[in-house]
């Protein structure tokens, strides 16, 4: 260096970039704490009106303030009146506390797609579409069926939404994979006429087979578990009737490999075809038993006496 050059001066202080760099950092935790306290408080605030609805219900928890919700909603049984602007409250209330030990993310997502219907319908609150879709949209952030799937019926039509049916396809496979009756008819409908999806028999059967022995489940349970025979449709016999022998063999085996696959409702079925005799078989107590015991030990409450009386 030059002989006359001066060596650099100190840095001043509160400059370096140790200085610096843990003012940063200090700065930084600030931040966080400040928003960890804000969440907390928003939270804090949440759980207590929560607590608050729940006392002026009468109830003691969430899920029974969500159950006096849809009965205000929905009519209890068609007994009372309705009033969706009494349940638009609770509904938010539950939704608004998914953060909290208070709600069961069920019940939350139950709450939020719930309130979200109502917006979209304007039921009991003032229509808004924007805000429908932000509701459908937490909920189906965390996996629920029917929130994915309005999500799809959003985007397939444009509506409140932009249109796009890839995603709304996508939406419509979650939600049908979760269990949603709706989204297993769309993309039944789709597969079986080949709208905005490769046409294919295979697949719509799929779809379909889920809802079609849900429907016959929950007419054997309200016949008190009498037998309630299915018939399967061709285009020589629309209406049932004059089936072969053959015909009755495929029903059968595809029952029977449903309920190795663990279905109840097709344990149920066999349960029933055996202990009454149908579709060909002669009436077996002791293949009725089995079955129904396996349905039983599947939760399935209706076979569990079922199973009692074939075994007699």
């Amino acid at each position: 260096p030059d002989a006359t050059s001066k060596p650099p001066g100190p840095t001043p202080l509160g400059t370096t970039p140790r200085r610096l760099l843990m003012r940063s950092l200090s700065l930084l935790l600030l931040a966080v704490g400040s928003v960890a306290q804000s969440d907390e408080a928003a939270a804090a605030s949440t759980a207590t009106a929560l607590q608050r609805a729940c006392a002026d219900a009468g109830v003691a928890n969430a899920s029974a303030l969500l159950a006096h919700a849809r009965k205000l909603h929905n009519g209890d049984d068609g007994r009372s009146t309705k009033q969706p602007a009494e349940a638009a409250p609770l509904y938010a209330a539950i939704a608004a506390a998914n953060s909290t030990s208070l709600v069961s993310l069920d019940d939350a997502c139950a709450a939020a797609t719930a309130l979200g219907h109502m917006y979209l319908q304007g039921d009991g609150v003032q229509r808004d579409g924007e805000r429908a879709y932000d509701l459908f949209q937490r909920a189906a952030a965390f996996g629920a069926p029917e929130a994915q799937y309005a999500l799809g019926v959003l985007h397939a039509a444009g509506f409140n939404a932009p249109k796009d049916t890839p995603l709304a396809m996508t939406f419509f496979h979650f939600a049908a994979e979760g269990g949603s009756v709706g989204a297993q008819l769309a993309l039944g409908y789709r597969h079986l006429l080949g709208v905005d999806a490769p046409k294919d028999c295979g697949k719509a059967l799929l779809y379909y087979s889920p809802v079609a022995e849900r429907v016959v489940s929950s007419a054997q349970r309200l016949r008190g578990g009498k037998l309630l025979e299915k018939v399967r449709l061709s285009l020589d016999t629309p209406l049932g009737g004059g089936g072969k022998r053959g015909a009755d063999d495929d029903v059968i085996q595809y029952y029977e490999h449903s309920a190795r696959k663990g279905s109840v409702d097709a344990q149920l079925t066999l349960a029933h075809l055996n202990l009454h005799g149908a579709r060909g078989l002669v009436p077996d107590h002791a293949r009725a038993f089995e079955f129904y015991s396996r349905a039983a030990a599947a939760g399935e409450a209706a076979a569990a006496g079922v199973a009692v009386a074939a075994a007699d």
